[in-house]
């Protein structure tokens, strides 16, 4: 139990539009986000990178683009896969039309398609109440992400926990960074991904305070917090779980000039 937050925290081809809309301006840590599952043709991975470059380069001139970060999945059941992601968005921006579209999605069909298997899109809303973000994103190269499904009935239970959790650890200075996102479709009802930023492999060490440290101090030593993670526990069924490493080439929009 001692490790059970560290351990935690952390559109198919027929619809080609996954890459086009509305240019990100603020951080990716707010707001609703996009993100595809991408499954390379098997030999096609330096291929669908360089094609992926070139896109993003082409499209940066055009207002309204969306921006996505790539992320090379590097343990877990998609290992090999990749995982391309854009935030800091609303809902409204995903209506917005532009007249440039047709074009760009000429190219990703001729260019960057050819070299995908399969792409699954999922749309996530960040629990901002229960985030903790750096100031900056600078040097954060590895992400830990895992899926929890909250039990149904148990959602108010479930973040009252958390928040008594989440405060607690920012007040006493825990020295990891996370965020908490519903999933609002492409998932199962009651979805709730984790992620943690991490500086490499060697950031994801156990820290100092320690999460147990801190939660026995507060709750009032082992026993207290042994019940109150069991009754936290009850609310939820952890899910899969997997490392992924940004990769700056593929997220490159190069001179918008």
């Amino acid at each position: 139990m001692k490790n059970a937050f560290k351990l935690a925290i952390v559109c198919a081809l027929t619809c080609c539009f996954w890459l086009i809309p509305a240019q990100a301006q603020a951080p990716e840590n707010e707001g609703v986000a996009t993100s595809v599952l991408i499954t390379p043709k098997a030999g096609h991975e330096e291929d669908l990178i360089k094609a992926i470059t070139d896109y993003h380069h082409f499209v940066a001139k055009f207002e309204g683009h969306f921006e996505y970060n790539w992320y090379e999945i590097l343990t877990g059941p998609h290992t090999g896969k990749y995982l391309a992601r854009s935030g800091s968005h609303n809902w409204a921006e995903f209506d917005e039309e532009y007249d440039w579209q047709e074009e760009a999605n000429k190219m990703f069909v001729a260019n960057v398609a050819p070299h995908i298997d399969d792409a699954q899109r999922m749309m996530t809303e960040e629990m901002e109440e229960y985030s903790h973000w750096p100031e900056s994103f600078d040097g954060y190269t590895h992400y830990w992400v895992e899926n929890w499904y909250i039990k149904n009935g148990h959602g108010m239970k479930f973040r009252k926990h958390l928040k008594k959790i989440v405060d607690t650890l920012k007040a006493n200075g825990f020295p990891n960074y996370w965020g908490f996102f519903s999933v609002q479709s492409g998932g199962y009802g009651g979805q709730i991904q984790l992620v943690t930023a991490n500086k490499g492999f060697a950031d994801m060490a156990e820290a100092e305070p320690s999460f147990y440290d801190i939660m026995s101090k507060e709750l009032g030593g082992q026993e207290a917090f042994e019940e109150f993670m069991a009754e936290w526990g009850s609310t939820f069924k952890p899910g899969k779980n997997w490392t992924v490493k940004h990769m700056p080439e593929a997220s490159d929009y190069g001179n918008k000039e």
